[in-house]
């Protein structure tokens, strides 16, 4: 399976859950169940792409500019996801331990985290003033600016799908190794969501935050916390041959913001009709 063909089936995947909600409750959710296989693949793609390309810079640039353009995109369709925001963390941090010299990789894991922190800092003391703006001012401040900000607050999913990336970047060379972090990073959040007590004992709320952690009082691994099912993809990447396949750079650039502006405009259309609108 090559990178042609695992970009279709990601795709695929994800129109599946974007569109479940067209379906009764008794289809939607198994529909939701598949979807979880995709974000783990676009990771997985994302990995291998910062491993093979030409240049790391511009690759993370071109995902950058992307998820600044969906964020407007957010706006405009009035709906919240931007799958471009978490692929842009983790390619930026595999360009800082990606340098030749280990001073300049520890230099550039401190300057991130200092970033993060400051802007963190200041969002935070400015908070009561941006909840007094005009709605167009305070979307564009809440939505957009962190995101062309680079800030993990902006990140779709939390960081939890960063250290994802991380892990399948650490992983890259070894399919042996791949299939046993991923299958315990699964683990990990199938214990994380659902198991509330261990949760809170462990991680204080900001870090809840910023992994995206839903965490549910109640055991609901198969109705609402069911991101764990992500492992199915797992057989997918343990089936990638490393080439390369049709050249389609600019598939998914184009096909993410399409398809939601397409599932929309249905929606708006067809909203009525919707099961369990």
């Amino acid at each position: 399976m090559n990178t042609f063909t695992l970009k279709i089936v990601a795709c695929l995947l994800m129109v599946i859950d974007h569109t479940a909600l067209f379906f009764p409750h008794a289809i939607e959710l198994p529909m939701h169940w598949i979807g979880r296989l995709a974000a783990p693949l676009f990771t997985f793609l994302c990995v291998q792409a910062c491993e093979h390309t030409h240049s790391i810079f511009r690759y993370i640039m071109r995902l950058y500019t992307a998820s600044v353009g969906m964020a407007f995109m957010e706006l405009i369709l009035n709906r919240t996801g931007n799958a471009f925001t978490p692929l842009f963390h983790v390619a930026l941090i595999i360009g800082i331990l990606s340098l030749r010299k280990p001073p300049h990789r520890v230099a550039g894991l401190a300057a991130y985290c200092l970033w993060q922190i400051t802007l963190y800092l200041l969002f935070t003391a400015t908070e009561p003033s941006i909840s007094e703006l005009d709605i167009l001012p305070r979307l564009l401040v809440e939505i957009v600016a962190p995101t062309a900000l680079g800030m993990g607050i902006s990140i779709d999913g939390g960081y939890a799908y960063v250290i994802l990336g991380l892990i399948m970047w650490v992983c890259r060379k070894s399919r042996y190794r791949l299939a046993i972090w991923f299958t315990v990073f699964c683990g990990a959040i199938f214990i994380l969501f659902n198991y509330a007590p261990l949760t809170n004992s462990i991680l204080p709320g900001l870090a809840q935050e910023y992994l995206g952690l839903p965490v549910s009082i109640h055991w609901m691994p198969f109705t609402y916390n069911y991101q764990w099912m992500m492992i199915g993809a797992l057989p997918f990447m343990l089936l990638y041959n490393g080439q390369r396949g049709r050249p389609v750079k600019w598939l998914f650039y184009w096909f993410y913001p399409v398809h939601l502006t397409v599932i929309t405009i249905l929606m708006h259309l067809l909203g009525a009709q919707f099961y369990g609108a």
